[in-house]
């Protein structure tokens, strides 16, 4: 496997990583399975589940699951259009996005709110369509923690290739 390879499998599989659920319990004793923490506000965190979104406050949790996730640690107030998103990124992710770009496969614009990636087609081509999502949900975190939009586009034509935003959700194009 080429090196580009790697990077981009690595981010794939980080990205994979980073959306698999976990087993939560409150300290009445309800469980919730394989959820997936979607935001974390300054009360609580809300997570997808099978079942659907929930919004659990850090009352109804374990003093280690409120440390995990201490609503101060955001970096705004949820608004309509704002996702707070802890400021620590993964650093797996970090090393990911950046050795993609050292190879020239990957180039990352994160000046304006709606950030801009530009990526080799075949190394996106080599994705499949939910390593795709999280690769976009993720590099979108990546560039903003307050609101996390970005467009991803064929390095070489310029052509939308995926977008993601919170309020719009993430398209292929």
């Amino acid at each position: 496997m080429k090196h580009w390879q790697t990077a981009l499998a690595t981010l794939a599989v980080l990205s994979a990583s980073l959306a698999l659920g976990e087993d939560f319990k409150t300290i009445q004793g309800k469980e919730y399975k394989d959820a997936i923490v979607i935001r974390v506000e300054a009360d609580g965190i809300v997570l997808r589940t099978k079942s659907g979104i929930v919004k659990l406050y850090f009352s109804e949790l374990p003093k280690e699951v409120q440390e995990r996730f201490d609503g101060t640690k955001t970096t705004a107030v949820a608004t309509p259009h704002q996702t707070p998103v802890n400021e620590v990124k993964p650093s797996r992710l970090v090393a990911a996005t950046e050795k993609l770009q050292r190879r020239g496969l990957l180039s990352v614009d994160c000046s304006e709110p709606d950030a801009k990636a530009w990526i080799a087609l075949a190394a996106w081509r080599t994705c499949d369509a939910q390593e795709k999502e999280n690769m976009t949900k993720n590099l979108a975190a990546y560039c903003h923690t307050q609101y996390s939009s970005i467009w991803i586009l064929d390095k070489r034509s310029g052509r939308k290739l995926a977008s993601y935003s919170p309020s719009r959700g993430f398209q292929a194009y």
